[in-house]
């Protein structure tokens, strides 16, 4: 099966739910994507006709001043650097690596990271490739380096 990458919107809320940060709740009005603490779902997010969201625009979503029959999913290297970049993404890697920062070894925290990520326990040569990482970097960068792969946001 060919891999596709996530729509923007299962982009976003796989990123919210694998920091544990994702708000399940239904109804009420929708807030802007870039408000702090916003961990709602992304469909209600505030679409703007006059000004669109960073994320929203860097992943293809339509426009909303046009109709749009279907989206055409565009690859950039934008949409790294986003990710790489961005305040949003550094906040959830924070979480991420605090969340895990009760766990006895590095191995075990490796270990925790991939279950919260990916949902799967990492192969033995990602365990050394993250621990040798770990000797240059902190959790945080490695939580950021992991929700950056292509496994995170492709379909498989």
């Amino acid at each position: 099966m060919n891999p596709r990458r996530l729509d923007v919107e299962a982009y976003r809320d796989s990123l919210l739910e694998a920091a544990g940060e994702l708000n399940f709740s239904l109804h009420g009005p929708s807030l802007d994507l870039d408000a702090p603490g916003n961990e709602r779902r992304t469909i209600y997010g505030k679409v703007s006709r006059g000004r669109a969201n960073d994320l929203l625009r860097l992943y293809d979503f339509p426009s909303p001043i046009q109709h749009s029959p279907m989206r055409i999913l565009t690859i950039t290297p934008l949409q790294q650097l986003f990710v790489m970049n961005s305040a949003f993404v550094e906040d959830l890697s924070a979480k991420l690596a605090k969340s895990v920062e009760q766990d006895p070894t590095e191995t075990a925290k490796v270990r925790d990271l991939y279950q919260r990520i990916f949902a799967r326990d990492p192969a033995p040569n990602e365990i050394d490739l993250a621990l040798s990482y770990l000797n240059r970097a902190n959790l945080t960068r490695l939580a950021q380096a992991l929700l950056a792969t292509n496994e995170e946001t492709f379909w498989q």
